[in-house]
């Protein structure tokens, strides 16, 4: 009974033991209200990671507002609460049922192009922010729009319908150099001959499509990179 006490009421000094009860106490509390709020309100972070921020926040800063709690007793909890969040965190890489819990699932919004009003009223999702994340990816109108779901992260996924995607270099037939930044193929009028060699290109390859661009001298490009999809840009030399 007095445990209780010390945990759940008040008390003028606390032993380290106590702080870290209490800390357990308020974690679970900050835990529940992190489940509770709509997805919006938790932000990017799941609902242990919304009581674990909070917490180490505020119990860390804590001995500088207020003498009384001690450094030891801030230390013994702020390892509890990291030591808690490790533990949660990798059961819920391991065990699939856990992190749905602790993960909470995503909820679709709209499918086929309908609006799923049941599940916009089950996550407190209004209208008005639905429709500002579909232009956010250039989807303002429903009918374009296959699937749109509610993250746990509290952002909206949104897939198009297969007629309103944009055409991939696939789609065309075209080959690629695979994704990733652009290539330099020229920088200050020099050639870039192993960048370009690397790519499967010659210099008279790349002479042929600047000439196409009306370039007749390498020497006056500033820099000219290509993409993955094959696509050539350029800038000359300022020549004032």
């Amino acid at each position: 009974m007095e445990l209780l006490q010390d945990v759940f009421g008040t008390a003028e000094k606390i032993s380290p033991f106590i702080f870290v009860l209490r800390t357990l106490v308020v974690g679970i509390m900050l835990y529940v209200e992190g489940k509770v709020l709509p997805h919006r309100s938790g932000g990017q972070f799941a609902g242990y990671d919304f009581a674990f921020f909070w917490m180490m926040g505020g119990l860390t800063a804590a001995p500088l507002f207020e003498p009384k709690i001690s450094i030891i007793n801030t230390v013994a909890v702020v390892t509890v609460i990291y030591l808690m969040h490790y533990l949660i965190s990798y059961i819920a890489v391991k065990n699939r049922t856990f992190a749905k819990v602790v993960l909470g699932q995503a909820v679709p919004l709209i499918a086929g192009g309908k609006i799923l009003r049941e599940n916009m009223a089950k996550t407190f999702f209004p209208l008005e922010l639905l429709l500002s994340d579909l232009r956010t990816v250039d989807a303002p109108n429903l009918n374009e729009v296959e699937v749109a779901v509610l993250e746990t992260s509290g952002h909206v996924s949104v897939l198009k319908k297969s007629d309103y995607q944009p055409v991939t270099p696939k789609d065309l037939n075209r080959k690629t150099m695979g994704g990733g930044l652009p290539t330099i193929l020229i920088t200050e009028g020099k050639v870039l001959a192993e960048n370009l060699h690397e790519l499967g290109y010659d210099e008279k390859w790349l002479n042929e499509q600047l000439l196409k661009k009306g370039i007749t001298n390498i020497k006056d490009v500033y820099v000219a990179l290509i993409d993955a999809a094959g696509e050539l840009y350029y800038s000359v030399k300022n020549q004032g």
